[in-house]
């Protein structure tokens, strides 16, 4: 199969809201217009509902309530308020379909964000761009499990139950993987060439044509979200994680595991989205 085939079995192309574009836009602008960016995300009353909800839970309240997103951007900050944006947008563009948990999937994308942002942190990278690339990692595989055929996730599932990982299966099936289908989507909301890296590299960021330091972030986060979901042990994560691409990164591995109880409770309070 290829890929624009599979996009063209879908009904419609899940679409982002614009006020996510328009803030993924205010990366790496000091310039930007913060006050205009805070009223426009104001208008937008679904996503402004739920990032008000958050910016007054238990993790993010300092004090007084937020009542208004200006509000909130003054109380934390515009960095915290776009990645609550962020998450809330890109989640909110995926309806509900059958056999899709969402609280599952979502959660391991919120978690997998959130620690990509904190890799970010640890080094000279941009810390937004590394959760918005990490929000937008694994939706090729809810455009796969939305447009393809149930026979298809019937093989894929089987081909997993055996011992292959879900790319491998996916790539025996159909002859890609969700990686290369969440590129085809960045591409189709006209995202920059360099998000669109950062989702087809992930995988193996290390063996891409030019290193993407998002892509090497999403992968090494995916890493640990795994291993924390897992509870391994320090040494077990010490044996299986990526050396070679932590060097790359500039991360270090103790650094890591000290951010692990700050990161869990930040992915904890993004999850309160999806309520």
């Amino acid at each position: 199969m290829e890929i624009q085939t599979l996009f063209s079995q879908l009904d419609k192309l899940p679409t982002i809201p614009k006020v996510v574009q328009e803030l993924i836009q205010t990366f790496n602008n000091d310039d930007a217009d913060i006050v205009g960016v805070a009223q426009k995300i104001a208008l937008d009353p679904v996503i402004s509902a739920k990032v008000l909800r958050l910016v007054n839970s238990a993790h993010f309240s300092r004090g007084k309530e937020v009542t208004s997103i200006e509000d909130a951007v003054i109380r934390l900050g515009f960095n915290t308020v776009r990645t609550l944006v962020m998450a809330s947008g890109i989640s909110s563009s995926f309806k509900h379909f059958d056999s899709f948990d969402q609280n599952a999937f979502w959660g391991d994308t919120f978690r997998v964000a959130s620690i990509a942002k904190s890799l970010a942190k640890q080094t000279s990278h941009p810390a937004d761009t590394a959760f918005t690339c990490a929000m937008l990692h694994n939706l090729g595989e809810l455009i796969i499990l939305i447009a393809d055929t149930p026979e298809n996730e019937a093989a894929i599932t089987a081909k997993v139950d055996q011992g292959l990982t879900r790319e491998e299966a996916e790539q025996d099936v159909l002859g890609f993987n969700y990686a290369k289908v969440g590129a085809e989507l960045a591409k189709r909301w006209k995202f920059s060439d360099h998000f669109v890296h950062a989702i087809e590299d992930q995988l193996s960021p290390l063996e891409a044509e030019t290193f993407n330091f998002e892509a090497g972030f999403i992968c090494m986060a995916s890493f640990f979200n795994h291993a924390w979901q897992q509870e391994w042990s320090e040494e077990e994560i010490v044996e299986h994680y990526n050396k070679a691409l932590a060097i790359r990164l500039e991360l270090t591995l103790s650094d890591i595991l000290n951010a692990k109880e700050a990161i869990l409770a930040e992915s904890k309070a993004l999850i309160e989205l999806l309520d």
